[in-house]
């Protein structure tokens, strides 16, 4: 089998900590565990395929933007640390990498389908940013095929939060994240923050398989009265409740973000997030 190569990226600056080129790391291709579930098809009955990143060796760039909520530090502090292995994207933590406040162990890669000045939530603010919405859909089904590999310190997620058009407009949907350390549980939440017209609900999903070192399929159902978690074709669970305005998707890994424990200095394991595609739909 041949090998294939992992494309680097760290941000704005495209190098190295150290300066330099790009780094380029040959590898090859694991065969699949025997429990892993397959891609699926890219078309879905009842569905019309509205937006999609396949991650074969870039990103969309019509899609995605690579600095994490960028109003509340640097750009350097913001930008992902994101490479792509096997035609899939890598977003990783790396120890050379800044963390995301000059005053907090926190440190973050992330891309999303839009950015603008003080969204989600609200935070005390570095500076102001250009309004980047690239996808903000109301109501679809969305779709990732992931493994997350988080631990005590470290953690991953597919998630949503509203576009703030208004100020209640910031609801949070937590599709899959993934805190660690039990490799077989995940959240699937709906955090109403400021919005009244919302209902929380936090929900521990237990699955039987390792969702650190399988890959398998998360998906969102969203329409105007429910959102239903998805595992693998089959659901799960159903929240009555609904955000009811245009959302940013998040594809994100942290590591020291305050509430999933500490990082274990002496554990060397990859700090990666890795996703094989993401495909939005709209009713057909």
């Amino acid at each position: 089998m041949s090998p294939e190569r992992e494309s680097n990226h760290i941000g704005r600056r495209g190098l190295l900590a150290g300066g330099g080129a790009l780094a380029v790391t040959a590898l090859l291709k694991p065969s699949a565990s025997a429990a892993e579930v397959p891609p699926n098809p890219l078309q879905k009955p009842g569905w019309t395929l509205d937006r999609h990143d396949e991650f074969n060796g870039s990103l969309d760039s019509s899609l995605w933007v690579t600095k994490y909520l960028e109003s509340r530090t640097t750009a350097e502090r913001a930008s992902a640390r994101y490479g792509f292995r096997n035609n899939a994207l890598i977003l990783r933590i790396e120890d050379s990498q800044p963390t995301y406040y000059p005053d907090n162990p926190m440190k973050v890669s992330s891309i999303q389908t839009g950015q603008k000045t003080g969204l989600h939530k609200t935070s005390p603010l570095d500076h102001s940013i250009p309004t980047q919405m690239k996808y903000t859909p109301k109501y679809g089904y969305f779709e990732i095929r992931a493994k997350t590999s988080a631990r005590s310190g470290l953690h991953a997620a597919f998630w949503a939060i509203g576009t703030q058009d208004s100020a209640g407009q910031n609801a949070e949907i937590d599709i899959l994240e993934d805190p660690g350390p039990n490799p077989n549980q995940f959240l699937f939440n709906l955090h109403k923050w400021s919005d009244p017209n919302v209902g929380e609900s936090s929900n521990t999903i237990t699955t039987g398989f390792d969702i650190n070192t399988e890959m398998h399929i998360y998906a969102l159902e969203w329409n105007a009265s429910q959102i239903k978690l998805y595992i693998d074709n089959n659901l799960v669970k159903t929240i009555n409740s609904s955000p009811a305005y245009n959302m940013v998707f998040l594809l994100s890994i942290y590591e020291n973000a305050g509430w999933t424990g500490t990082v274990d200095p002496t554990d060397t394991r990859p700090k990666e997030f890795v996703v094989d595609y993401f495909r939005a739909y709209k009713p057909a």
